[in-house]
């Protein structure tokens, strides 16, 4: 299936990014899927009821990573040369300027008509 996409120049280094205009529902589950494995559960008490026992505070990170990297079609640099394999290590070489436009520029959840 073909998506829309929208262009993006950063702002920094000029790469030009294609972003899907929406995510696909098994790309929501999997950004959602980082947080829910993220909570740390233990068994206590008479009842046997889970109670959270702790949260790994870094699933924000890993969400971010993982929506811009489903969110991205196309990435070429300001030679025009297609980054071939978009990886975390490309997002975290990117000034954080970049980086920002990138997440203002993500699908976001559509507003329902009233």
């Amino acid at each position: 299936m073909d998506r829309p996409t929208t262009e993006v120049t950063l702002p920094i280094s000029k790469m030009v990014v294609e972003i899907y205009t929406y995510y696909l529902r098994g790309e929501r589950k999997a950004i959602e899927a980082i947080m829910l494995g993220s909570v740390n559960w233990k068994t206590s008490g008479k009842d046997g009821k889970p109670q959270m026992d702790g949260v790994d505070t870094s699933y924000r990170a890993r969400m971010e990573d993982k929506a811009v990297l489903l969110a991205i079609h196309k990435l070429t640099d300001s030679n025009k040369e297609l980054v071939n394999e978009i990886t975390t290590k490309v997002l975290d070489d990117l000034p954080d300027e970049d980086f920002k436009a990138l997440q203002d520029a993500l699908p976001t959840q559509r507003q329902k008509k009233k």
